[in-house]
């Protein structure tokens, strides 16, 4: 088949329901009395029918038949990862069902909340998350934690696990799950948390950690109606501080010096702190340089670059993007920015705070990384604790926009 198409409507509109109808078909028949050994089947029918419309939907919305196409998944991430639980949150007309990967196998668990009151729930949580003055975000936290952690607390105790992957559906792009919280502590002190947008979409190798190569874009200056960024010179001296890298700062990041720079040279990290618009629309979703906007079209291509030369790009950063509230689609798009620019991993952010905090945060980040013990979602677990250990800093809006999103390991 021919690798291009224009989706105009967003593909939940036609097919999306299908696919959720099988897989309300497949949990119910699990759901039987019988005998257990028959459920495992069913149980993980439906999970692959969630990672077909996992799929759909990124081809969908980066209008790209062939998102998918340049990885090479020939180990199955069941068996690489003894040490993470992948949650599949499936929300349903009437109520919600989480499909969790064990390491004993398949379990699901029934919520009985329903799509409109998960949006509504969301979505305000959301809201209250951003704003730095309340603690008005606490009882949404712990609602969201009770339907959506609660459940499987024994069994995560049990399997003995450090790491939580969600592959997260509709609304619940919108948020983090580090900021959930058990009426004692946020999630983010128990576990480390990375999003996926489908298992089949990872490629699950541990990062390669000799002779890490940096790419650092960045705006400092207001430009083209966007306002400066003074904290991005922080963020940019910790990483100059930890690796070999090059650096295209403000006038210099123009987007012929990008792609002369990753056509010249091997990087293994691109980091780009620089203003990013997720939107609904893949039209109006960019990456600002410093005299034009940078397109997903145009990242795909320039991380190809790399691609095709040596090894996949190990990660990219976009350390100041915005996703609007309530728009699960635009996030969709930051879930879907690492498969869709062929990096094996991407950190980005819900939202941004322009503040010192995120230099503090990105700067640990890239130093635990460089640890060969510590995993991409620990690397950024210990970053995000640093942040919420820290007087000034320990409110959610400033830690848990920070996104690992793709491969933890």
């Amino acid at each position: 088949s021919k690798c291009y198409g224009k989706a105009v409507k967003s593909f939940r509109e036609p097919a999306g329901p299908l696919y959720l109808e099988f897989v309300d078909l497949l949990l119910q028949q699990a759901a039987l009395p019988g005998d257990p050994k028959q459920v495992q089947p069913y149980l993980l029918e439906a999970r692959e029918a969630v990672e077909s419309l996992k799929v759909s939907e990124l081809r969908d919305y980066f209008r790209d038949d062939c998102v998918d196409a340049a990885r090479t998944v020939a180990t199955k991430l069941d068996a690489v990862s003894k040490s993470a639980v992948v949650i599949y949150p499936i929300i349903l007309q009437n109520r919600t069902e989480l499909l969790v990967s064990l390491p004993s196998g398949m379990k699901r668990y029934t919520v009985p909340v329903g799509a409109q009151a998960m949006k509504q729930e969301v979505k305000a949580f959301r809201k209250k998350l951003e704003k730095l003055t309340t603690r008005e975000f606490l009882p949404y936290a712990q609602e969201l934690y009770t339907w959506l952690i609660r459940p499987l607390e024994k069994d995560l105790a049990a399997a003995s696990v450090d790491t939580l992957v969600f592959v997260p559906d509709g609304p619940l792009r919108t948020i983090p799950m580090a900021a959930l919280h058990d009426g004692k502590q946020f999630l983010i002190s128990k576990y480390a948390i990375a999003i996926t947008p489908g298992l089949n979409l990872t490629d699950p190798r541990p990062i390669e950690r000799k002779n890490l190569n940096v790419l650092t874009l960045g705006l400092t200056e207001a430009v083209q109606g966007f306002p400066s960024l003074p904290y991005v010179s922080d963020e940019i001296e910790a990483i100059q501080g930890l690796y070999k890298n090059k650096l295209l700062l403000d006038k210099q990041f123009l987007l012929p010096v990008v792609e002369k720079s990753l056509k010249d040279e091997h990087f293994t990290i691109v980091h780009i702190a620089s203003h990013g618009q997720f939107e609904n629309d893949i039209d109006r979703t960019f990456l600002l340089s410093f005299d034009d906007k940078m397109t997903m079209d145009r990242l795909h291509q320039y991380v190809g670059l790399l691609r095709f030369r040596e090894e996949p790009l190990e990660l990219l950063t976009l350390s100041a993007c915005q996703t609007a509230a309530g728009e699960d689609r635009a996030a969709l798009g930051l879930a879907g920015i690492a498969v869709k620019a062929g990096a094996r991993s991407a950190l980005g952010t819900l939202w941004h705070i322009n503040d010192q905090s995120s230099s503090v945060l990105v700067g640990e980040f890239y130093r635990q990384i460089r640890e060969p013990s510590v995993a991409r979602a620990s690397a950024l677990q210990h970053a995000q604790l640093k942040l919420l250990n820290d007087k000034r800093y320990q409110h959610p809006a400033y830690w848990s926009p920070f996104l690992l999103i793709n491969n933890w390991l």
